[in-house]
């Protein structure tokens, strides 16, 4: 009997993390925008579309010249100068 209770209740904790696993996923996907199974995301690719919407490759990925790449060569002042006409809030 003890064993079949540990076994309840270790299935109960389990079942209680992975709901809240997937409500803190559902709030990070809904505050980025993205609609989607939060169960569908890894953690690192998670981290990863965190990582890009803070520091936004794929923003400016849409607006720089395609034979330019996001290194050193790109200054400060043309960047703004290329996103000067693009609305980031709406």
């Amino acid at each position: 009997m003890s064993r079949e209770n540990d076994v309840l209740t270790l299935r109960g904790r389990l079942a209680v993390t992975l709901a809240l696993w997937d409500y803190e996923r559902e709030q990070i996907l809904e505050a980025l925008g993205l609609e989607s199974n939060p169960r569908a995301w890894s953690t690192g690719a998670l981290v990863e579309e965190i990582k890009d919407c803070i520091e936004g490759h794929k923003m400016l990925e849409s607006v720089l010249p395609a034979n330019e790449a996001l290194c050193g060569e790109v200054s400060r002042e043309e960047i703004e100068d290329w996103l000067n006409d693009i609305p980031l809030f709406e």
